[in-house]
């Protein structure tokens, strides 16, 4: 009886199909895992806390006269708590993805699967990322529409605003940060191997580091200051709340938060390449 043989396709689209399987496998071992859900919940849950906070406060502060402002944009508040609160519960969401299979051995059979090693990593990246951002634009549109709800009550009414147009960009561009956030996580797991390592490089990376440039002054070290992931951050989503006027702007600050993910993924597969999993 003839058996019938399938024919794999060859070259890049063999590649792209290889990538395509890696990431399916990927996305069912991401979403089968209850921790994944948890992570997500607690995002969530943090935005609706810290979002409508904020707002009260600042238009609390505007009506007594301690900060200058005549309108407080609803996004501007969904910004402050994805930058302060929300990127960190994505760090700890992410670095379990490629940490756990490190000390749990389970990489090898990750790796007898995909036995390129680069492919796979970037079937985590793409499946973090991706996942992390449709995270992202749901929790910074709930934000928002919280905030503007909460300074729409006649206790805080006159301040508050929402523009469609503005509030689609800058939910956009918090999902599109929490992603690169993700991605460098993930790469910083992949070199570090260890969790503990990762979370205190990450931390001191995200916010030790602007505090340190910032706060020893000079032109050169502000400058290198708003090259970090936190202020890029803030002049990613262009938001003046968050850490105050900084001098980068989107479209700067979206190239740095690239580079700083493309070094972090690199070293990672360098990492994944040359030692034993």
């Amino acid at each position: 009886m003839p058996v019938a043989v399938v024919e794999r396709p060859a070259g890049a689209r063999r590649a792209l199909s290889d990538l395509g399987a890696a990431v399916s496998a990927e996305w069912v071992r991401l979403r089968s895992v209850r921790t994944t859900w948890w992570g997500a919940a607690v995002a969530l849950v943090l935005m609706c806390a810290v979002a409508p906070s904020v707002a009260v406060s600042t238009v609390s502060n505007a009506q007594n006269g301690s900060v200058p402002v005549a309108e407080v944009p609803a996004p501007e508040m969904a910004a402050y708590a994805t930058l302060w609160v929300v990127q960190f519960v994505v760090v700890g969401l992410v670095l379990p993805v490629i940490t756990t299979e490190y000390s749990s051995r389970s990489l090898h059979a990750s790796l007898q699967a995909v036995p390129v090693r680069w492919r796979l990593l970037a079937a985590k990246a793409v499946v973090a990322a991706g996942f992390v951002f449709v995270l992202g634009v749901v929790a910074a549109a709930v934000g928002t529409v919280l905030s503007f709800a909460v300074m729409s009550h006649p206790y805080l009414a006159g301040y508050g605003t929402l523009e469609a147009g503005e509030a689609v960009v800058s939910v956009l561009r918090q999902g599109v940060y929490l992603a690169l956030v993700a991605v460098t996580a993930l790469g910083a797991g992949a070199a570090l191997r260890s969790v503990a390592g990762a979370l205190t490089t990450l931390f001191l990376l995200i916010v030790g580091l602007p505090v340190m440039l910032l706060m020893m002054g000079g032109e050169l070290s502000v400058v290198l200051g708003e090259r970090t992931l936190f202020v890029a951050g803030a002049g990613f989503m262009d938001t003046d709340l968050a850490l105050g006027p900084v001098g980068i702007g989107p479209f700067a600050a979206g190239v740095v938060l690239l580079c700083w993910s493309a070094v972090a993924l690199a070293a990672g597969a360098v990492v994944l390449a040359r030692r034993d999993a």
